[in-house]
């Protein structure tokens, strides 16, 4: 199922107001950083240069050449990720582009799915593509587990569970399964389509990602290089990015058992050498391992590099004797990045710092039920899940007063520092408000795909509307 989101009047005319909004100057106080592009000799990518928008060119570039350049970063949220499809839609339609994009889970396929359409040039839109890949998603074919545990799924996905003697099988089955594979689903369905999508654009090896990256890192230093060579404020205080461009991609997911956050493809170092030649389709696989809803996602290690990286993690955590215990693991498992980073806000706070970035929450509406203890086996696991969002939830309050923090710091830095800061704090919060949605209905009709998309839509309609004089966070 492909949504025919181009033709809908209601994404016409959002997408209108949208470009309006874009020609306000507002807008360029918070993207500072703009592009002029030309194609390079060979017609295949365009070279950059780098401007302030507060002080462009005596010569006003075409606008049709001229590019905002942003970070995103996008929260996990199983398939209510398909609203961060209608955000990108809107900003990139008033010309930004990402050059650093980071996600968890559900943000982890939307980031991949961006860095395979663009290909070698940053200044290539993503939006179309990426709308017909994810609405495109065969979600229902996901739940590839045994027959009675995909119905027993889908039973509890359309609020319909059944405790009678007759399905008692068919729990006893699924709590097997858990206690063996600790998943009620092998995720090979997903990772498989993964694998095709990232193929069809021409990824098929982790190493063909880096050069990916590599190409864009590239096309950023030179611009950066020329800015910094002329002295050009606040342009000069840009960093250049790594050569082979691996923090500009950035997947997070839970390795299980020593736990920790792991970064792809940055940390793929420290996993066997032949998960260069896998797809990185891998990677997002390990990123969207839902606890007990997926199988985790295991992977040898790399002899070569793990134990120094146990050290490195556990030098002031661990005694000798559990460094040496951690260090002589061969395989690790990889749970949902929303474990421990759903929300990774600070994942560029070390490369393009100043550059603006956004974050993406994917705010629910869902029934708050009060605490009641019970006897019941289904108010247990009600009680597990709540602890587990609680944890969630909490990380991604420490990560956005720790944003509250940076921004003070930002404000204090300002003061006297003239031409040489960008006007406003170059981060801003935009979370999607996506109602009642269930995050793990992978049974979603139609409507509810669109759904979710315009509430993407609209939000960055609002996050546009907001820049006229609003916070940063919002």
């Amino acid at each position: 199922m492909t949504l025919d989101v181009w033709n809908d009047p209601g994404v016409i005319s959002l997408l209108s107001e949208i470009v309006d909004l874009g020609e306000r100057p507002e807008v360029d106080e918070f993207f500072w950083l703009k592009a002029v592009a030309s194609k390079t000799a060979d017609s295949t990518s365009h070279d950059l240069k780098f401007f302030n928008a507060a002080a462009p060119p005596e010569t006003p570039p075409p606008r049709e050449n001229t590019y905002r350049i942003a970070n995103i970063i996008l929260q996990g949220g199983g398939v209510l990720g398909i609203a961060h499809a209608g955000f990108v839609t809107g900003l990139e339609t008033i010309g930004v582009r990402f050059a650093g994009v980071a996600g968890a889970s559900a943000g982890a396929i939307m980031a991949m799915g961006m860095a395979a359409v663009r290909g070698d040039d940053l200044l290539n839109p993503t939006h179309k593509k990426v709308v017909d890949i994810v609405s495109a998603m065969p979600m229902s074919a996901f739940i590839d587990g045994p027959y009675r545990t995909r119905r027993l799924i889908k039973q509890f996905l359309l609020n319909r569970p059944s405790f009678s003697p007759s399905s008692w099988p068919a729990w006893l089955g699924a709590l097997r399964q858990i206690q063996h594979t600790r998943g009620l689903n092998p995720g090979n369905a997903f990772e498989d389509w993964v694998r095709g999508v990232l193929a069809e654009h021409g990824l098929r090896t982790v190493d063909d990602l880096f050069a990916r990256l590599t190409s864009i890192s590239k096309q950023l230093n030179a611009a950066i290089g020329a800015v910094r060579l002329q002295g050009v404020k606040p342009l000069s205080a840009l960093e250049l990015v790594e050569e082979d461009g691996r923090h500009l991609l950035q997947v997070m997911a839970a390795c299980t058992p020593i736990g920790v956050k792991f970064q792809f493809p940055d940390d793929i170092q420290y996993l066997s050498a032949e998960t260069g030649t896998n797809s990185p389709a891998a990677l997002v696989r390990a990123s969207m391992s839902i606890p007990f809803f997926f199988e985790p996602a295991v992977f040898d290690v790399n002899k070569d590099t793990w134990s120094a990286f146990v050290k490195d993690r556990f030098k002031h955590l661990a005694n000798e004797d559990k460094l040496h215990e951690l260090s002589t693991i061969g395989e690790v498992a990889f749970l949902d990045g929303g474990i421990f980073s759903n929300l990774p806000v600070d994942a560029f706070s070390t490369i393009l710092p100043d550059v603006p970035t956004i974050a993406i929450p994917l705010m629910s509406a869902g029934p708050t039920k009060p605490y009641r203890r019970r006897a019941r086996l289904s108010s247990l696991a009600e009680d597990i899940g709540t602890v587990g969002f609680m944890v969630r939830d909490q990380r991604d309050r420490d990560a956005i007063a720790a944003l509250e923090r940076r921004e003070k710091v930002f404000k204090r830095r300002q003061i006297g520092a003239g031409s040489t800061m960008p006007a406003r704090f170059p981060f801003h919060l935009a979370a999607i408000d996506v109602k009642d949605a269930n995050w793990l209905n992978f049974s979603m009709d139609e409507k509810e795909i669109m759904d979710l998309f315009m509430a993407g839509l609209m939000r960055a309609h609002k996050f546009l509307k907001d820049l006229q004089g609003g916070p940063n966070h919002g």
